[in-house]
C-alpha cells in the first residue's frame, strides 16, 4: 500500500512537473511584490504598520497568547483557501483564480518579511524567520500541492466536458480528488497546529531579544 502511494505520488509530481512549477512561480512573484510593495507606503501608512508590529511585540512579550484561538484563527483562514480552491476548481473560472490565490498568499509573506527586515534590519529578520517559517514549513507545500491538484482538475474538467465522460468515471474522479485534497489538508492542519502551539515560543525568545 505504502509502495503504490509513493509510486502514484511519484507518477503524479512527475506528470504535473510544469503546473507544480507555474503555482510555485507565482508564490514567488508574489512574495517579491510583496516585498517591493513596502516602498509606495508613506511615513503615515509606515508609522501604523509600525505601530501594529509593536503592540504586538510587547503583547507576546507578556505571554498573553491564545494559543487555542490561534489555532482557530489559522485553521479558519487556510481552510477557507482550501475550500476555495477545491469549489473553483470544478469549472473553469478556477483556473485563473487559483493562481491568484497563490498570489496573494506570496504578496502576504513578503510584505511582512520585506516589512521587518527594512524597519528592524537583522532583527526583524531573526522575527520574521521564526514566526513566519516555522508552520509554512507545512503550509506552504500544502497550499501549493492543493492548487496544483485543482488546476489539473480544472483542467481535467474541461477535457471531461469534450469527451463527454459517464456518471460513474466522474464520481470516481471527486472521491479520489477529494481524498487527496483532504490529505494535504491535513499537513496543512500540521502547519497550523505549529504556528498556534510551537512558534509563539519561538516568537517569545525573539520578542525578548528584539523589544
Amino acid at each position: 500500500m505504502q509502495h503504490k502511494a509513493k509510486g502514484w505520488l511519484y507518477k503524479h509530481f512527475k506528470d504535473n512537473f510544469l503546473i507544480y512549477f507555474i503555482m510555485f512561480a507565482f508564490l514567488i512573484i508574489g512574495i517579491i511584490i510583496g516585498a517591493i510593495s513596502i516602498r509606495v507606503l508613506n511615513s503615515e501608512q509606515k508609522g501604523q504598520v509600525i505601530s501594529f508590529f509593536n503592540s504586538f511585540f510587547k503583547l507576546i512579550s507578556k505571554d498573553n497568547v491564545d494559543s487555542f484561538l490561534l489555532l482557530k484563527e489559522s485553521v479558519l483562514n487556510n481552510f477557507k483557501t482550501i475550500f476555495l480552491i477545491w469549489i473553483t476548481s470544478f469549472i473553469i473560472i478556477g483556473i485563473p483564480i487559483i493562481p491568484v490565490i497563490i498570489l496573494l498568499r506570496g504578496f502576504a509573506i513578503g510584505f511582512t518579511v520585506g516589512f521587518l527586515v527594512n524597519e528592524f534590519k537583522m532583527k526583524g529578520l531573526l522575527f520574521a524567520l521564526f514566526s513566519i517559517l516555522p508552520q509554512n514549513l507545512f503550509i506552504i507545500p500544502g497550499i501549493i500541492s492543493i492548487a496544483s491538484i485543482g488546476m489539473v482538475n480544472s483542467l481535467n474538467s474541461i477535457k471531461g466536458k469534450k469527451l463527454r465522460l459517464n456518471y460513474n468515471h466522474k464520481l470516481t474522479s471527486f472521491i479520489n480528488y477529494s481524498i487527496i485534497i483532504l490529505i494535504f489538508s491535513i499537513i496543512i492542519l500540521i502547519g497550523s497546529i505549529v504556528e498556534a502551539y510551537i512558534t509563539p515560543i519561538f516568537m517569545k525568545l525573539i520578542t525578548d531579544y528584539i523589544y
